[in-house]
């Protein structure tokens, strides 16, 4: 008899599912690959099914691998298993069919090689451009949406997309090279168009199941039910609450899809055997408010008998800080981690990998050990900052050729990269231009004179002032801030939050600092700690991780699990994000969060400033939500308002409630959304 004692309920009746589709909706800490490997061991030992007929598609390589190792740990048929993404496996297909061919794959390399040449015939492009338009490729062969697409490129070059995307196609097939993206795409047409093929598919995989559902998109769940047509063996398995992969196509709608297309059957996995109840509570209090989402009730499994409360007291495992600013913030934060046990794993995660290397930076300085998952670009290697060195170089007489060139027109002075001669100096560029006050064009080179002159006297302030004061003075008197906000109108107007966030990094780390030289040293310094922190994530050097802070965006989180999680900065703008409060994206930005939280095993800290840069800003709408469970704001409850003070509920309908205040003549007839983001109200225990 197939054992299924360590199976609890609603992961015995997931494996032993007879046949038919299946949506195991798999909440976080739930045992879903422990259910998927389950589930295979018993589809052999129990239906028979042949180990070859059995195909596993995750999203990653690493994913793949990991379950492979996890199911040869209980079996001896790991190595007939079919374990795969869905582009190795798609690969597999096609190399059948002879529609690739072994070494057709393009790297990243090959494609930038292959678009650069198309859009220097348009206009000049950098190598962001060119991966801007790479990635609205791919998300156009994935999705098909013109939009949406367009949305990945700068203004300046939506036109031309449609005639860069052909050219693009054309240079590709001429090489006859292939894709991911175009994987997907060549998959589809083969099993749609060549019966044969996809007869044979259809009975070489007998059972589908699928890991991250959730991440699907539309393409490959059209693929999936073609090679499920004839048997209709799916189990998907995923969490449509953990959905945060839609700038690269993924359609959390597939999971509806799948379920009114195949009629299949639903099984939730509700008990989380990763977190804390209070956690748990907190996660679902969040999540809770998205409406887009398939309903449901997941449980702690070890729940205790604690009275809920607010997030604030100390007992409860959320913990909710709030600061003064920044500094305050990160002085917090750092006696928090001095102090932790190194046996504790422990994590901050970041919205953004901005913030990510702000910290980075803090606890190199203090001695913090840290490690960090994915490899991030150098902010000092970002061309915003090499355009503010630049300037600092300049002011100081150390510049070099390059310097000049790299801001001559930053903002625009009428400079001419003909001016420079052998010896390159402001002095230089304006006896240039004053020699040439006699020729045609006369008003151009008085112009560039006024502003080289002008530019003299600014760089003569810059060398004397201390790093945070040149560096404002750089951006606020030298222009270089309204040069971005005109660049970011013209490229693309969501670089606008991003680049002006790296103006006030910059700014912020300059304050720590006495000389520019010190501070040069110390972006060395850090570019070296990035480097350590990076590699001491991987191969033999794992080990080395133990006891140091691990530092992840919350994409990169996914998956993962530590005892202590913090996040910081849960400030409107940051989370959720600036580029996505609208009410098109923030239900995916509450989904991010919602993944944050629920890294979390034992303590979640979440922190939020009153002030950032001299700005005034606001809770996180996400803190709001903490406070105070809405289901609980009922007729004849007690509630505490910051204001009017202790009051029972008279009435609630269409959002608003009627209150009976103590201290208070009148009823009050109030806002929930309002007071709950504003955190005026509370619960009276």
């Amino acid at each position: 008899m197939f054992n299924l004692t360590d199976c609890n309920p609603s992961q015995r009746e997931a494996v032993t599912f007879g046949e038919g589709p299946l949506l195991l909706l798999a909440g976080p800490g739930s045992g879903k690959t422990f259910t998927i490997t389950k589930r295979i061991l018993w589809l052999i030992h129990e239906k028979e099914v042949a180990p070859e007929q059995i195909l596993v598609i995750t999203f990653t390589r690493e994913a793949a691998l990991s379950m492979q190792q996890r199911f040869a740990q209980t079996s001896s048929f790991a190595g007939s298993v079919n374990f795969g993404t869905f582009h190795s496996i798609f690969y597999q297909i096609l190399l059948r069919s002879g529609r690739v061919q072994p070494g057709n794959l393009l790297n990243e390399k090959q494609k930038l090689n292959l678009i650069y040449p198309i859009l220097k015939k348009n206009k000049e492009c950098s190598a962001e451009i060119a991966k801007s338009f790479l990635d609205a490729i791919a998300y156009y062969k994935n999705t098909g949406e013109k939009e949406k697409t367009l949305e990945k490129i700068p203004e300046e070059w939506k036109n031309c997309f449609p005639q860069i995307y052909r050219e693009y196609e054309s240079a590709r097939t001429k090489v006859r090279g292939v894709d991911f993206d175009d994987m997907l795409k060549e998959c589809e047409e083969l099993l749609q168009n060549n019966t044969p093929q996809r007869e044979y598919w259809q009975k070489r995989f007998s059972h589908i199941l699928i890991d991250e559902f959730q991440d699907i998109n539309y393409r490959q769940y059209c693929i999936v039910r073609l090679l499920a047509e004839r048997h209709k063996n799916v189990f998907a398995v995923g969490d449509d609450d953990q959905a945060i992969y839609s700038f690269r196509g993924a359609r959390p709608a597939c999971m509806q899809m799948f379920v009114r297309e195949f009629a299949a059957t639903q099984i939730l996995l509700r008990t989380n055997y990763r977190s804390h109840q209070d956690i748990v509570e907190a996660s679902l209090l969040v999540i809770n408010e998205n409406l887009d989402r398939f309903p449901k009730i997941l449980e702690a499994s070890e729940p205790n008998q604690r009275k809920k409360e607010t997030y604030r007291g100390t007992a409860c495992r959320v913990r909710i800080k709030e600061f003064r600013d920044a500094p305050e913030q990160m002085q917090y934060l750092l006696h928090r981690l001095k102090g932790r046990s190194t046996q504790e794993t422990c994590a901050i995660l970041f919205r953004t990998n901005l913030a990510m290397q702000s910290v980075a930076a803090r606890l190199g300085r203090e001695g913090i050990p840290y490690v960090m998952k994915e490899k991030t670009r150098n902010i000092y290697e970002h061309f915003i900052v090499q355009d503010i060195m630049s300037y600092l170089r300049i002011a100081a007489g150390t510049a070099e050729r390059i310097d000049f060139l790299r801001v001559i027109n930053k903002p625009f002075r009428n400079i001419s990269r003909e001016a420079f001669g052998k010896h390159v100096s402001l002095q230089a560029l304006e006896d240039y231009y004053s020699m040439k006050n006699n020729d045609y064009s006369a008003d151009c080179n008085r112009k560039a004179c006024e502003a080289i002159r002008l530019w003299k006297r600014q760089m003569e302030f810059v060398k004397n002032a201390e790093p945070k004061l040149a560096v404002t003075f750089v951006c606020k008197a030298c222009g270089y801030e309204r040069y971005l906000r005109q660049r970011a109108n013209v490229e693309n107007s969501e670089k606008t939050q991003e680049w002006e966030e790296i103006l006030n990094y910059i700014v912020e780390e300059a304050g720590h600092f006495k000389t520019a030289k010190e501070w040069q040293e110390a972006q060395e310094a850090f570019g070296e700690q990035l480097r350590k922190g990076v590699a001491r994530e991987s191969g033999d050097n794992a080990q080395a991780a133990d006891g140091a802070v691990r530092l992840l965006t919350v994409h990169a989180s996914k998956g993962l699990e530590f005892d202590s999680v913090w996040i910081p900065d849960c400030n409107e703008k940051n989370f959720p994000h600036g580029n996505g409060l609208d009410p098109e994206h923030i239900e995916e930005e509450r989904r991010i969060f919602y993944v944050a939280m629920t890294r979390a095993k034992q303590f979640l800290h979440l922190y939020w400033v009153k002030e950032r840069y001299n700005k005034e800003l606001k809770v996180s709408r996400f803190i709001s939500e903490l406070y105070v469970d809405q289901s609980d704001l009922v007729k004849g409850a007690h509630i505490i308002h910051k204001n009017y003070g202790d009051g029972v509920i008279v009435d609630v309908s269409n959002g608003k409630m009627t209150v009976k205040f103590e201290k208070q003549r009148d009823e009050k007839f109030l806002d929930i959304k309002y007071c709950l983001g504003n955190q005026l109200i509370k619960i009276k225990e």
